[in-house]
């Protein structure tokens, strides 16, 4: 078998050996990797940074594949990438010098602009026009963007303004609204732009039927979250204020609303509402320890969801050495969904101070107000309560008492982990007669406050003060959790919890009719996480008149966290001559106010 070969005749031999002569010829260099640096000067960000992210070269210098073949064209474009980038600006005209340059180690591609001047607004004709074209929503939104728009071309800020004209449309009923010209047209012999911008509101919708997609919640307490009356003029903002109602219920984990165009009916758009449940079962659980009360441990079981109407229950524990409580509550929602309650409870307590010891069994029913943010709280509530005690080695008593009260709270802070400004202030009065099934008859008031003012960048003074005060017909019958005690780390530091007070005979404090204690500590933070305090504070718990103001002083300091500040505080008594022994030692953990 014979093979053969042959070159076809347009490509003779000769020709070949020409070819490969001249492409062995060629520098190695042309093909091959190099080192390429690019640098542009005359600007500064955010012009160089978008330069930057236009220029070819400077995304392809790192390629492997890349040569001087590939580096010296795209240096050639190189100019008008560059003009291109500045455009969005303003800057049209800009002067652009480049240089490529072969250095020992590699290339330096050089480029110096000269950005020229803005572009600046020549004619600018911005319009509404279309059904609700003369509502003052319209109009305003037009004033408003002749009266901060800029006096140079800025395309970033113009397309904004697109995005904020369309806003204010679906704001105000008009979710179709749209663009029908937009041009920007730029004069280049003077350096000016006119600007065309013309939007049609389109037709005014209004809200429709709702309907709801869920199956673990009854139509009617839905309602009581709906904010939206069908036949209202469409708003995005009444839109977003419903979602979020359903959200604060906190009885769905995600809320979507839907706004159904496509099925609008006379400019009626239904609205659907899908919703997915949260884990009914929440588990919570803490550990602590506070000088006063000492290792202390919580649980706490919520249900959510127990019916379709929105009830709920939670079950507490605290123990610590000296205080115990077991408490169970069910709560159910009225009036407003969303602040109000009727709140029922059952609890025991017991707690063990220096000189009484106590068991306390109680039945609460109550309506609860609170607002969204938590800042308020309002509570009024029929109590009935069986306490036994002891002061001292005194026979155990035992009082029953029906007790009718209210509870105010007010508090607000700035939002930081070294607030400057914040204030706490508690109303609790209560009472009870012996017309109606009680042992004694007594009117209690007690009134907290705290207040915190910043000075300078770090410093901040935290004031606090205490006053109660009651009227008793029968004191051997008043049980120790309503009598006024001071002492400890939330009254006066420097001495021992609730170790100030009236005392009996044998000179055993039992607590007294009234108190008034007042504090102010000085914090300065020194680090990021770290506070130094120095404080004084005063006061006493008494009968009838104050026979004598105890004080307290020393210095502490804080750790700071998001969710609270860790407290350790040295403080002694000022009142007297004291010793070593009389030191005291607080720390705690829990919230700023």
């Amino acid at each position: 078998m014979k093979v053969s070969s042959c070159l076809p005749a347009c490509f003779p031999l000769p020709s070949l050996f020409l070819f490969t002569i001249l492409f062995l010829a060629i520098p190695v260099s042309a093909f091959s990797a190099i080192a390429v640096q690019v640098e542009l000067t005359g600007i500064e960000d955010p012009l160089k940074a978008n330069v930057l992210n236009f220029l070819a070269i400077e995304k392809q210098k790192d390629s492997e594949d890349f040569n001087v073949r590939w580096l010296k064209r795209l240096h050639g474009e190189a100019p008008d990438e560059i003009r291109e980038a500045l455009q969005p600006y303003g800057y049209y005209l800009p002067v652009i010098k480049s240089r490529l340059k072969e250095t020992d180690t590699g290339w330096i591609a050089r480029y110096t602009v000269d950005k020229g001047p803005a572009v600046r607004i020549g004619k600018c004709d911005i319009r509404w026009q279309g059904e609700g074209a003369e509502k003052e929503i319209f109009k305003k939104s037009i004033e408003d963007y002749y009266k901060n728009a800029p006096d140079t071309l800025v395309h970033s800020e113009y397309e904004s303004a697109k995005s904020r004209f369309l806003n204010t449309a679906l704001s105000a009923g008009y979710p179709q609204a749209k663009i029908i010209k937009s041009e920007v047209l730029v004069d280049l012999e003077k350096n000016s732009a006119d600007i065309f911008l013309h939007m049609d509101t389109g037709a005014l919708y209004h809200f429709g039927e709702i309907h709801f997609r869920q199956d673990f919640l009854s139509r009617s307490l839905l309602n009581s979250y709906v904010t939206i009356t069908p036949g209202e003029e469409y708003s995005y903002d009444a839109l977003l204020e419903f979602q979020q109602n359903l959200i604060a219920s906190s009885y769905a984990q995600e809320v979507t609303v839907k706004p159904l165009f496509n099925k609008a009916e006379d400019m009626r758009v239904p609205l659907e509402v899908i919703m997915t449940p949260i884990p009914p079962h929440r588990f919570a659980f803490g550990l602590g320890y506070e000088t006063d009360v000492g290792f202390r441990g919580s649980a706490r079981w919520t249900d959510r969801l127990i019916n379709r109407y929105g009830h709920h229950s939670d079950v507490l524990l605290n123990y610590s050495e000296r205080e115990k409580e077991y408490k169970g509550q069910y709560s159910v929602p009225i009036f407003n969904h969303l602040t109000d309650s009727w709140v029922s409870s059952v609890s025991y307590e017991y707690e063990k101070k220096p000189t009484t010891i106590s068991d306390l069994y109680e039945l609460e029913t109550a309506l609860v107000r609170r607002n969204m943010e938590d800042t308020r709280f309002y509570k009024a509530f029929i109590l009935r309560s069986i306490e036994r005690f002891t002061v001292d080695l005194e026979p155990e008593e035992s009082t029953e008492l029906l007790i009718f009260g209210a509870i105010a709270r007010f508090s607000e802070m700035e939002k930081s982990m070294y607030p400057q400004f914040g204030y706490f202030a508690s109303a609790d009065v209560r009472g009870a007669a012996e017309s109606l099934i009680s042992d004694t008859s007594f009117t209690r008031l007690h009134l907290k406050g705290k207040y915190m003012l910043g000075l300078g960048e770090n410093g901040r003074l935290d004031t606090r003060m205490e006053i109660g005060t009651a009227w008793v017909d029968d004191f051997t019958s008043y049980p120790p959790s309503l009598r006024f005690f001071a002492g400890g780390d939330s009254s006066v530091r420097g001495y021992r919890y609730e170790s100030l007070g009236p005392v009996n005979d044998d000179n055993i404090v039992v607590g007294g009719k009234n108190v008034f204690t007042a504090s102010a500590e000085y914090d300065h933070r020194v680090a990021e996480s770290w506070v130094l305090a120095g404080f004084v504070d005063g006061g006493n718990a008494y009968n009838d008149t104050v026979d004598k103001v105890y004080v307290g002083a020393g210095f502490g300091v804080r750790w700071l966290a998001p969710f609270g500040s860790l407290r350790v505080d040295l403080a002694w008594p000022v009142s007297e001559q004291p010793g070593i022994g009389d030191v005291r030692f607080h720390i705690g953990f829990g919230a700023t106010l």
